[in-house]
Parts: structure tokens; C-alpha cells; sequence
């Protein structure tokens, strides 16, 4: 007979396994047409994982508990404690919210140890996300109807499930709250044949730049900048003449930050594209420049592009990511010989004694793909020529084109 924790080993070492040739996506799904009675609901179960995690947080030691079956919990409200009941958090979700924390803890503790000062961790003033750990248990996707059942909140209706494709396999979701309403973020693994894109190019290399933000080795060059819109400026100067504490600074404050969110959804969907564009190469070289030391230099300009946040998604969303040392000479070095040439700021071209004449950036994300590739100059044959070709123009103009915050331009 075989015994249930040889078979729980048996069955995360076939997981395991199978996770090897499987890729994970996370897809948003929105909660639509929600009644009053269901925005309570969620709103509740919101304020309850709140509580329970401040009660855990407030004596630690109360980890080694059975949370999972804890339904009183004591709060500080003003300088009394009130008992208050957990009834709509499900025992699974309960257990994850312990989970969190100590994952918090563990991650403080090595922070410590590596020397690193960190203080104790604080209760929260809110909590915009619950964890449901187990598909179909904790949730449960109907295809068939676009609904989602969740652990004693009940049935919602959901736009996106079409994105989840039919080999999917679903794992654990998060029920989020955004300013623009509920989401669910559902983590499914999918075979990685499914995909894969097809390659339009072998090897591409990327020079990161202030104002042509991104230029690659094929010649072309993508700007892209999303700064402040005149609305939020204006809700800011509203909510600075109001009153601390009363309903219309609170009423602008809801305004404010779905604002927010769609700035950051628009600059998030322009990372998107361009590391979509980015995936139709088997190989991306980039250098590990310092973005953040760009914005004391260029402010705004920086800043409104996200250009520091795409650099930092490239190590995590691409299949064969390159990087190239900081302090690695490229952008006044001769790609074709070597040769480093004192250029100001001001001058866009590089004109060497071999011969060599380029746009300063195209030779950057030149000599940035040879030392990531670890070419020599004698190997490097064919790099100096970087015609953009009929397939990666068509692919460009697809991809990026279908975004109005893109600009993108070609190279003569």
C-alpha cells in the first residue's frame, strides 16, 4: 500500500516535471455587473484579510496556529480592541494570508543577514488583494457562461475568458481590487510549442537612449513617452483646496487614482508591445545601464517613458535575454575596429579612420550584440550591414503600430 505522503510526493514530482516544458502566463480577468450586494461582499472579504493579517502581524508567534480555522480576531480601533468575525474568508484563503507573511518574514530575515537594515513589519491600512490558492476549491472558471464562483462570495460574471486558451492549465488566482474595479489574475501554465512565436531574426541588439528610446541593430528606432495628462494635474490642484478629511477631498481622491491607473495601464501596454516585438528575436542583447541615475539628469523625460521599468521586465520576459556589463564602452567605440572616439552629446554620428560611418545609437546597439555574442571584429562579418528587412518592417508596423503612444522610425 502505498502511503498518501508518497503520494503527494509522487504527484509534485510529476508537476514538477511537467512545469519543465510548460510556460506560465497570468491572465486579468474584470468582475462585471456587479450588484451592491456583491460589492459589499467583496469589499467585506477585502477588510477581513486586512484584519487577520494585522492580527498575525501585531504577535507573530500566533503563526503557529491553526489559521485556518481562526474566525474571532481582535483589532485596534482608536486606543480599545473589538472583536470582530470572519465570516465570509474561507479557510484555504485564511491559510494564505499566514503564508504571505511568512514569506514577508523570510524575506526581511535574509535582507538582515545580508546586511541590510530592516525594521518590523507594520499593521496595514488596507489590503487590495486575497490569494485563492486552489483551483476549484478556493474558484472555479465556467467557460460556458463567463463566470467565476469564489469561496463563500459566490458567482460572478467575468469579461476575458477567452484569452485562456484550451490546453491551458489553470493554477492559483488573486482577486484584486483596482480604482477601476475587481479583477481576477488567474496563473495558467501552457506547453511552450503553443507559445513560442515564430523568429523573424536570430540575434537583435538594443541601445537604450533618452530621447530615441529604444534604437536596435536593425536600424530602428522606437520613442515612446506618456507624461502626466492635463485631467490628473487638475485633480491634484482640486485636492490641494480641500478640506483634510471631508467627502468631496475623498471623492477626488477615487478620481485620482483611476487616473493613475489608466497613465499606468497606457505605459504598461507600450512595455507590452515592445517586448512582444522584442520576442520575435531568438536572441536579445542589451547593456545594464543605470536608468535611475538618468532621471536626475533628464527628470520628466525619463520618467514618463518607463523606460527603467522595461529594462527590468526584459531579464524576466524574454526567452534568451543578454545583458552586457554597465561599464562596458559602447557608445564611442568604433564597431568596426574598436577604436573609441571622445563624441559630445551633440554629435549623432560616428566617422572612423577604417571607414566606418553610423548613426551613433545604431552602432551602439552594434558593438552592444557583438560583446554580447562575444564576437570579434573578424567575426563580427555581416553585422555591418543592418538592413531592416520586409518581414521584421511588416512585424514592426503590427506590433507597435497598433499603439497611439509609439512612435517608431527607421534609420537611412
Amino acid at each position: 500500500m502505498v502511503s498518501k505522503a508518497e503520494k503527494i510526493k509522487s504527484t509534485l514530482q510529476e508537476t514538477k516535471e511537467r512545469r519543465k516544458t510548460q510556460r506560465v502566463v497570468v491572465y486579468q480577468l474584470k468582475l462585471q455587473n456587479l450588484s451592491q450586494h456583491k460589492e459589499d461582499l467583496l469589499s467585506r472579504a477585502l477588510a477581513e484579510a486586512k484584519w487577520l493579517y494585522n492580527w498575525l502581524v501585531s504577535d507573530t508567534e500566533r503563526l503557529s496556529l491553526a489559521v485556518n480555522k481562526i474566525d474571532v480576531v481582535e483589532i485596534k480601533v482608536g486606543k480599545t480592541f473589538e472583536e470582530r468575525v470572519l465570516t465570509v474568508l474561507g479557510s484555504q484563503v485564511k491559510q494564505e494570508i499566514a503564508d504571505r507573511l511568512r514569506d514577508n518574514l523570510r524575506a526581511l530575515g535574509k535582507l538582515k543577514k545580508n546586511g541590510h537594515k530592516v525594521g518590523a513589519l507594520k499593521p496595514k491600512a488596507f489590503i487590495n488583494s486575497i490569494p485563492l490558492k486552489q483551483y476549484g476549491v478556493t474558484y472555479k472558471l465556467d467557460f460556458t457562461r463567463n463566470r467565476v464562483r469564489i469561496q463563500n462570495l459566490g458567482t460572478f460574471r467575468v469579461l476575458g475568458l477567452q484569452q485562456i486558451p484550451e490546453k491551458a492549465e489553470i493554477a492559483n488566482g488573486v482577486l484584486v481590487r483596482k480604482p477601476s474595479g475587481y479583477y481576477l489574475h488567474v496563473t495558467c501554465y501552457i506547453p511552450r510549442e503553443d507559445t513560442m512565436p515564430k523568429h523573424i531574426g536570430e540575434a537583435i541588439g538594443i541601445d537604450f537612449g533618452v530621447n530615441k528610446k529604444l534604437t536596435l541593430t536593425n536600424g530602428l528606432q522606437i520613442r515612446f513617452e506618456l507624461h502626466e495628462t492635463e485631467r490628473l494635474k487638475r485633480l491634484q490642484r482640486d485636492i490641494s483646496r480641500c478640506k483634510e478629511g471631508s467627502s468631496n477631498r475623498e471623492k477626488l481622491r477615487t478620481k485620482l487614482r483611476k487616473e493613475y491607473e489608466k497613465i499606468n495601464n497606457r505605459r504598461k501596454d507600450v512595455q507590452n508591445k515592445v517586448l512582444a516585438y522584442l520576442k520575435q528575436y531568438k536572441a536579445v542583447v542589451y547593456q545594464d545601464d543605470f536608468i535611475k541615475g538618468w532621471e536626475a539628469l533628464f527628470g520628466r523625460q525619463i520618467h514618463a517613458s518607463g523606460i527603467g521599468g522595461l529594462k527590468s521586465r526584459l531579464r524576466n520576459s524574454l526567452e534568451t535575454p543578454i545583458e552586457v556589463a554597465r561599464y562596458e564602452r559602447t557608445t564611442q567605440e568604433c564597431f568596426q575596429c574598436g577604436k573609441v572616439h571622445k563624441l559630445s552629446l551633440s554629435e549623432r554620428m560616428i566617422e572612423c579612420e577604417c571607414g566606418w560611418k553610423s548613426d551613433r545609437d545604431v552602432n551602439a546597439a552594434l558593438v552592444i550584440l557583438k560583446k554580447g555574442l562575444g564576437l570579434d571584429p573578424k567575426q563580427a562579418v555581416g553585422l555591418d550591414r543592418p538592413e531592416l528587412k520586409p518581414l521584421e518592417r511588416e512585424t514592426a508596423a503590427r506590433i507597435l503600430g497598433s499603439n497611439p503612444y509609439i512612435c517608431v522610425s527607421f534609420t537611412q
